[in-house]
């Protein structure tokens, strides 16, 4: 999971890898954390070093003391951006739409092919997530430009399947 974690109005990009392994800003840290009796206080080792942290949760933030110093904490959860959004082309030469898989799954279909000219509402890729069948359609008229394939195999939420040149 990635997440934006302001601590005194400086942003910091988090993202946890596995139960230990947590980035920040690209720099791995090895981080436990474990809430101490139910209390809002919690043990944190960070890299082999040990915190104790006093935790109270504001309406949007937390108030968090470490050390005798007191710190307002925001923590915003990142979504990827799903469905499509406009980008460069690949050749640089005008904008295209990206369609992207709204959920990771496996891509079972990619009926299209590359410089084919695609209607409004046509079908340009399937994926299977959870066992439900979702038809991805082109939200706009546009020529393929790329295709992600190849088909049977597992992709990420947000990952680009298709893009498409405007017409």
């Amino acid at each position: 999971m990635k997440y934006t974690v302001t601590v005194g109005g400086q942003a910091f990009d988090v993202e946890v890898d596995h139960d230990r392994l947590v980035w920040v800003n690209g720099r791995p840290l090895y981080v436990e954390m474990e809430q101490v009796g139910g209390l809002p206080v919690y043990s944190l080792a960070l890299d082999d070093t040990g915190y104790l942290l006093f935790v109270e949760k504001k309406r949007e933030e937390y108030l968090v003391e470490v050390q005798g110093q007191l710190y307002p904490v925001e923590v915003q959860l990142q979504r990827p951006r799903l469905g499509t959004q406009r980008a460069e082309c690949p050749d640089g030469d005008g904008a295209c739409l990206t369609i992207s898989a709204p959920l990771p799954g496996r891509l079972t279909s990619l009926p299209i092919a590359i410089g084919e000219q695609v209607e409004t509402g046509q079908v340009v890729a399937e994926v299977e997530s959870m066992k439900m069948q979702m038809e991805l359609k082109a939200p706009l008229a546009g020529v393929v430009e790329v295709l992600h394939g190849p088909v049977d195999r597992d992709v990420d939420q947000g990952e680009v399947l298709v893009a498409l040149r405007l017409l």
